[in-house]
């Protein structure tokens, strides 16, 4: 199969080198132009033309995804299947190119967790299984057929960081036998069940913000769903204070203690919640310094009672 593979961040790294390994004709990859970034707004390429770059793979830049002239290039193409993943909304003109249409990576169990956030909405609401689904691109977001679907489990301390890895692998799996699939005809579209549909929109700001009167599980799932970008945080003698390697843990010295309040014990950097779990923490980050280990901070700390807010 002729593909063109639409993409710009890393979780694309592996569905496109594994496309790039395959029996397939990798023909070109779609991404963003160069964004400026930065103090100095340099031009930044797209995690996926710096690895088609590395991969040799022809290289289509894009800005205005409803140009005339983008549409004429990639009909030009010839391609049997368009694969895209994270990348940006595509109009019908260009979905229905190929031979065989657009197909989609999600990184759920679709119909649950629709929109940008999945990983993260699954940490929030501590599932213990989620997924990767492919499903043919529509005008709609995520609400097209399935064409197949894998589930993962969870860990109860698995952070964001390490299922976007894991998700990413098993996407690259899971693209692969779809495709072929399609190729020789073998595959059965099952359409969504709307009634079972949940949304994971964008994160916003004030969804990072940890609030220490909430049940210590509520608390270690956003620490994670965080967990290593962008960072759950809270407020410490009015500075920001980023929280990373959380887990609950059972200790109760029998002495009354606030919600957020910190509890060295054994060089551990405990935190109280409003239940009887208090917050294992294993790295911090203040505002304006670099990520370190509980312990470095610990030392840091006056002999004296801090709160988080």
């Amino acid at each position: 199969m002729k593909i063109v593979f639409f993409g710009n961040p890393d979780f694309c790294f592996y569905p496109l080198k594994k496309l790039n390994n395959s029996n397939h004709e990798l023909i070109s990859v779609v991404t963003s132009t160069d964004r400026k970034s930065g103090r100095g707004l340099k031009l930044v390429p797209s995690f996926v033309k710096k690895t088609a770059l590395n991969f040799d793979i022809p290289i289509i830049e894009v800005n205005d995804i409803k140009s005339k002239e983008f549409e004429e290039r990639l009909v030009s193409l010839e391609a049997d299947l368009f694969v895209v993943v994270a990348f940006k909304f595509l109009p019908d003109s260009i979905i229905n190119i190929p031979k065989y249409g657009s197909i989609n990576i999600h990184p759920s169990l679709l119909p649950k967790y629709r929109g940008s956030s999945p990983i993260q909405y699954a940490l929030l609401n501590g599932d213990v299984k989620t997924g990767v689904s492919i499903i043919h691109l529509n005008s709609k977001i995520d609400s097209g057929a399935i064409l197949g679907q894998e589930k993962i489990d969870i860990g109860s301390i698995s952070t964001f960081g390490e299922m976007y890895e894991k998700l990413g692998i098993l996407s690259s799996e899971l693209i692969i036998k779809v495709i072929n699939d399609i190729n020789s005809k073998n595959i059965n579209p099952v359409t969504q069940d709307e009634s079972k549909k949940t949304l994971a929109p964008k994160i916003k700001k004030d969804d990072l913000k940890i609030d220490w009167n909430n049940p210590s599980l509520d608390i270690h799932n956003k620490i994670r769903a965080f967990d290593p970008f962008p960072g759950a945080y809270c407020f410490l003698n009015g500075k920001r204070i980023k929280l990373f390697g959380s887990s609950e843990c059972n200790y109760d010295d029998g002495i009354l203690k606030e919600p957020g309040e910190i509890i060295i014990k054994d060089k551990l950097l405990l935190i109280k919640t409003n239940t009887k779990k208090m917050i294992n923490i294993g790295m911090v980050q203040l505002e304006g310094k670099n990520k370190i280990s509980s312990s470095d901070f610990i030392k840091s700390l006056e002999n004296k009672k801090h709160l988080l807010e």
